[in-house]
C-alpha cells in the first residue's frame, strides 16, 4: 500500500501543528445597492462555498525526497487531499478484508461516495471508498485491502488542486519545510442552519463573540462628491443614514461547536443572508427597575434622544439578563429628562427586571457578512480549537 503506478495519489504528509492550518470558504454574493436610501437585494450565486487549505509541514530524510518528486510530477494534476483537521485515531486494528471502519462521524468531513485515508506513514496508506455513513462507523464500498494497527490515523480526503503559491522552505540538507495550499476541486456540502431565535422576520445572532481579541467598529456613508477643481468640493450624503461596520472574533472549542459554527456559516452564506447582530456592548444602562408590565425604561444619559432619535438600526435593542435570558425590544419613542433618558418600548418586558440584573443592554442592528470569503484557524485538529473572525456591514432594514 501506498504510492503505486495508475494508484490514486495523495499529499502523504500530515500539516505541522506547529502552525496553524487555514481553511477558507469562498460565496459568491451579487449585491444591488440603492444610492438614495442605501436598501440592498442579495442574491447569492453559489450553493456551496469554494473551499481551500492551507498549511505546512516539515519533511525530513525520505519524506522530503518525496514531498519533492510529488511537486514537481504532480503540481498541476489533481490530488487527495487529507482533511487534516478531521484527523482521528482507529481505536482497534482493523484487520484486511473489513467491509467497514469503527469511527466517529459526527462533525467529520465524510461524505457518502467520498473517500478517506487509513494512514501510517508517508509510503504507508490506504484509500478507501465509503459507500455510507453511520453513526459509528463508515461502510465501505470495498473492503480494506491490508491490515491497519491501533492508532492508525483514518481522514477524510477530498479532491483538490495544488495552488502556484506553494512553496517549499529549505532548512538543511536533509529537511524541508514546504508551505502548501490547496483549492479543493469538488462541491463541499455541510447542513446549513440559521439561529432559531428569530425577531422581526430575521434571525437573531446568538452565538456570542470572544472578548479575548480586539473587535473593530466603524460607519460608512454613501457619500458622492463633485469637485470642480476650483470652489470647495460639494459633498452629500445619499442616503442620509450611517452604516456601521464590526468585526467579531470566535473561539471555538471541540467539534459540536465548530460543526455547529460551520453550519451557521452555510446558512449565512456569505453576504446573501441578513441577520440581526447585537453589538455585544452595553450601549445603554437601566438606571431604575422596571416593572413586568411597564413599557418604558430610564436609562442612563447617553445621548439617545439626542443623536439616535429611534433610527434605523438604532431603534432595535436586545437586554441580556444576567440568567441568560435576552429580551428583544423596538424603542418607539424616546425623551431626555436630565441625567436619564426615558425610552418607550413596543412591548412590557414581561418580567420585572432590575438594574443589577441586567447584563447589557446592546443596540442590534440588521447586518449581512462584510465579506464572501470566511477564514477558519485551525489551531488544532477539530477536537481542539478552531478561530474564526466575521466582519459585519449593517444594511438598510426591511421591517
Amino acid at each position: 500500500m501506498g504510492f503505486v503506478a495508475a494508484g490514486p495519489v495523495i499529499w502523504p504528509m500530515p500539516a505541522d501543528w506547529g502552525s496553524s492550518v487555514r481553511e477558507s470558504l469562498s460565496w459568491y454574493t451579487d449585491v444591488l445597492q440603492a444610492s438614495a436610501s442605501g436598501s440592498t437585494v442579495h442574491r447569492s450565486l453559489r450553493s456551496v462555498p469554494r473551499r481551500s487549505f492551507s498549511f505546512e509541514v516539515i519533511a525530513d530524510e525520505q519524506e522530503r525526497r518525496v514531498i519533492d518528486a510529488l511537486m514537481r510530477a504532480w503540481s498541476g494534476r489533481r490530488w487527495l487531499l487529507p482533511i487534516w483537521p478531521d484527523q482521528q485515531l482507529i481505536g482497534s486494528t482493523l484487520a484486511a478484508g473489513a467491509g467497514g471502519i469503527p469511527c466517529r462521524t459526527a462533525g467529520f468531513d465524510f461524505s457518502a461516495g467520498g473517500r478517506a485515508v487509513l494512514w501510517s506513514s508517508v509510503t504507508e496508506w490506504e484509500v478507501v471508498q465509503v459507500a455510507s455513513i453511520a453513526p459509528d462507523g463508515l461502510v465501505l464500498a470495498a473492503p480494506v485491502a491490508g491490515t491497519w494497527a491501533r492508532g492508525s490515523r483514518l481522514v477524510p480526503l477530498r479532491w483538490a488542486r495544488l495552488d502556484s503559491n506553494s512553496s517549499i522552505r529549505t532548512i538543511t540538507d536533509t529537511v524541508d519545510r514546504p508551505g502548501v495550499s490547496f483549492t479543493l476541486d469538488e462541491s463541499c456540502d455541510w447542513p446549513a442552519q440559521l439561529p432559531a431565535t428569530e425577531y422581526r422576520g430575521h434571525p437573531v445572532l446568538t452565538a456570542r463573540p470572544d472578548f479575548s481579541a480586539d473587535g473593530e467598529v466603524g460607519y460608512t456613508r454613501l457619500l458622492t462628491t463633485e469637485d470642480d477643481g476650483v470652489s470647495l468640493p460639494y459633498t452629500a450624503d445619499v442616503a442620509g443614514a450611517p452604516f456601521r461596520t464590526m468585526r467579531s472574533a470566535w473561539e471555538l472549542w471541540g467539534r459540536t461547536e465548530q460543526a455547529e459554527f460551520r453550519s451557521l456559516l452555510y446558512g449565512l452564506r456569505g453576504r446573501a443572508v441578513p441577520i440581526w447582530v447585537p453589538s455585544w456592548q452595553q450601549d445603554l444602562r437601566l438606571v431604575q427597575p422596571a416593572a413586568s408590565s411597564a413599557t418604558e425604561i430610564r436609562v442612563e444619559w447617553a445621548g439617545y434622544a439626542l443623536f439616535g432619535a429611534q433610527r434605523p438600526n438604532r431603534r432595535d435593542i436586545a437586554i441580556h439578563l444576567a440568567d441568560g435570558t435576552v429580551l428583544y425590544r423596538r424603542i418607539t419613542a424616546s425623551a431626555d429628562i436630565g441625567a436619564v433618558e426615558r425610552l418607550t418600548l413596543d412591548a412590557a418586558l414581561g418580567r420585572d427586571v432590575a438594574p443589577a440584573q441586567v447584563r447589557a443592554i446592546s443596540f442590534l442592528g440588521l447586518c449581512t457578512q462584510a465579506s464572501d470569503q470566511v477564514d477558519i484557524e485551525h489551531i488544532t485538529d477539530g477536537d481542539g480549537l478552531a478561530r474564526c473572525t466575521l466582519p459585519w456591514h449593517e444594511v438598510a432594514p426591511n421591517v
